[in-house]
């Protein structure tokens, strides 16, 4: 892979966490005449989004690896931005260049790049400086506005608190959750979201999640049934926080509707982050090497958990055979990725030492104790959930009382 292409996958790597969405595939973006660029797309309000302005926004999602219908995802981006800054002008909330720079520098540092970097590796696609600062901008201002309109109206009684601590804690916090998800692509049409409601129905167990990931999920991560890891829950956005609001190790969420996708969410595993963690998470995890001629799929078919291996390791060497626990961090980060896909019995064949297969199979995964979250952190997620439905309902009030023509 070459170093633009790696940056390319960091980027999208980070928005999508942003946004809880997995990047799929994409094609190339529709070509328009120079001069037809500048002429008005849409005009909100009076002010005017030009085609130049939804090209660039059309680009940027396209280095992200965004899904869905792109073009239009763009000109409804545009309009919301017109709206925010509209919003921001009626409660004079003002954002400074550097209030903007500090936000360039910390979207890029979600992708390990300095704003530089991020500019650079953007630039290689068409993406010009003044509509990634344009881009930041609009979240900054949003951020302001919601800030401004709000902060007075976000009260939280306890007894809304003492009903969420017995639900099962703080939605975001400081929770760490081991996910897997299965991302189905949404044009709009609720297609998407009627057969995400059909599979969700059909699933039980983990293992049940797994494969329905493998057949149906058009994220990357389908071919490991749908592993994502773990993932600090304060990245996630307040929609998919909220759908894992309450639920244990095992659990599955109802289909979340999300930009351009539906999602189905599995919780692996879950944490509080280091300051609060008693215990680590382990895993106990068994290595077959097979011998001269021994045919791995064919001990994986048979070998159902991790006693199984037992039987295909008989009248081998010791070393055939290696039975492991070790905590979740300490696994060599190659194996580590392939046993977050796996549930208990579950088995996978790598390529091990010299090239020569191996079979790795999951015998067990050990919950990380965790600490109950404390009140204020059940607090502070009860505000950012509220605050997430307030935004919603204004932006939704702001675009029916604003005047938009589409040119």
């Amino acid at each position: 892979m070459t170093h633009k292409a790696m940056i390319g996958m960091r980027l999208a790597l980070a928005f999508c966490l942003s946004l809880g969405v997995l990047a799929l595939g994409l094609g190339p973006i529709p070509a328009r005449a120079e001069g037809d660029m500048f002429s008005p797309a849409v005009t909100v309000n009076g002010t005017v989004v030009t085609r130049y302005e939804v090209a660039q926004r059309l680009a940027f999602l396209q280095v992200l690896q965004q899904t869905g219908d792109l073009e239009k995802r763009a000109v409804e981006d545009l309009i919301a931005d017109r709206l925010q800054m509209d919003a921001a002008k009626s409660l004079g909330v003002n954002i400074s260049d550097q209030d903007v720079g500090a936000g360039m520098t910390e979207f890029a540092a979600r992708a390990n790049l300095s704003a530089e970097d991020f500019i650079k590796a953007i630039g290689d696609a068409g993406v010009e400086p003044q509509s990634f600062r344009d881009f930041v901008k609009a979240g900054l201002v949003w951020r302001a506005v919601l800030r401004a309109k709000f902060s007075g109206r976000l009260k939280v009684t306890d007894a809304e608190v003492d009903r969420r601590i017995a639900e099962g804690g703080a939605s975001g916090g400081n929770l760490r959750a081991m996910l897997s998800e299965l991302i189905l692509p949404d044009d709009g049409t609720g297609t998407a979201l009627a057969l995400a409601v059909k599979i969700r129905e059909k699933m039980k167990t983990p293992t049940d999640f797994s494969n329905a990931a493998r057949i149906f999920s058009k994220g990357k991560t389908a071919a490991d049934g749908g592993a994502l890891g773990w993932i600090d829950t304060t990245t996630l956005p307040p929609v998919v926080a909220t759908a894992l609001t309450g639920l244990k190790t095992g659990d599955i969420t109802a289909p979340v509707v999300l930009q351009g996708a539906v999602a189905i969410y599995l919780v692996r595993d879950q944490s509080i982050a280091a300051g609060d963690v008693k215990g680590a998470p382990q895993v106990d995890y068994a290595v077959f090497r097979p011998a001269a001629g021994q045919d791995l799929t064919a001990v994986q078919g048979k070998a159902t958990d991790c006693a199984g291996l037992d039987v295909a390791a008989r009248g081998l060497p010791e070393e055939a055979l290696q039975r492991l626990t070790s905590a979740e961090a300490a696994v060599p980060s190659a194996l580590r990725g392939v046993l977050a896909g796996l549930d208990a019995g579950e088995s996978a064949i790598v390529a091990g030492v010299g090239g020569v297969g191996e079979l790795v199979m999951l015998c067990s995964r050990i919950p990380q104790s965790i600490v109950p979250a404390s009140r204020d952190d059940v607090q502070t997620a009860l505000v950012n959930e509220k605050l997430a439905l307030m935004a919603t309902a204004y932006m939704q009030e702001l675009r029916t009382q604003a005047i938009i023509v589409q040119e």
